[in-house]
């Protein structure tokens, strides 16, 4: 059985009285590497030479005690974006080692680990959780994400705690979706109110550049 040593993550040391504080971890925290600038770049000699401190960079978030939630965003959001990049033989190494510690961490029982506080986050979610989870569905739908190649497990997951918020059954929320009355305003209710607001937005803004 893997022994996972938790400590926190980021502690630096300040320059005046040596004090030490504590920084969150940010969610794209690998992906402001010198590796993964590297590979936007093309460079595979950058990539070669900053590839050991990538390495470190995902050791660190794996046992990060900020939380598994955040460990979870900072591996998806990861895997997305190198992904989107033109595939070498580093960058696909590094979405293996990626897809390999997001296997750890998922063995990581949430009780062992710190939940991310909603007050931590940098965003927070103020609608319905139901309509977080329409998102969800909705963007695998369309593609947006992996071409729609990504579980709804793992997208919630990701989106989830880019929010602050827990992972849920995401299929409860699913089903609360499928009981709505399909003629009262439509299952994809939330979807559906953010079209209408955003057609509201986009006629004003073109009704006040035509005034001008």
């Amino acid at each position: 059985m893997r022994r996972i040593v938790y400590y926190k993550c980021d502690r630096n040391k300040s320059n005046s009285n040596n004090k030490t504080t504590d920084k969150k971890m940010k969610y794209d925290i690998l992906t402001e590497t010198a590796f993964f600038r590297a590979a936007q770049d093309g460079s595979l000699e950058d990539m070669t030479a900053s590839y050991g401190e990538f390495v470190e960079k995902v050791v660190d978030v794996c046992g990060c005690a900020d939380g598994k939630p955040l460990a979870v965003v900072t591996l998806s959001y990861t895997e997305i974006e190198l992904k989107a990049l033109k595939s070498n033989d580093l960058i696909a190494k590094a979405v293996s080692l990626i897809e390999d510690a997001q296997k750890m961490v998922g063995e990581i029982p949430l009780s062992e680990m710190k939940a991310v506080r909603a007050n931590d986050a940098q965003l927070k979610w103020t609608g319905d959780i139901v309509n977080l989870v329409e998102l969800v569905y909705g963007l695998v739908e369309m593609g947006c994400v992996n071409e729609g190649n990504v579980p709804i497990e793992k997208l919630g997951n990701a989106l989830f705690g880019l929010f602050g918020l827990e992972p849920k059954p995401y299929s409860r929320a699913y089903t609360t979706i499928k009981r709505r009355v399909k003629s009262e305003g439509g299952r994809t209710y939330f979807l559906t109110e953010m079209r209408r607001m955003l057609e509201e937005r986009i006629d004003q803004d073109i009704h006040l550049y035509l005034r001008k």
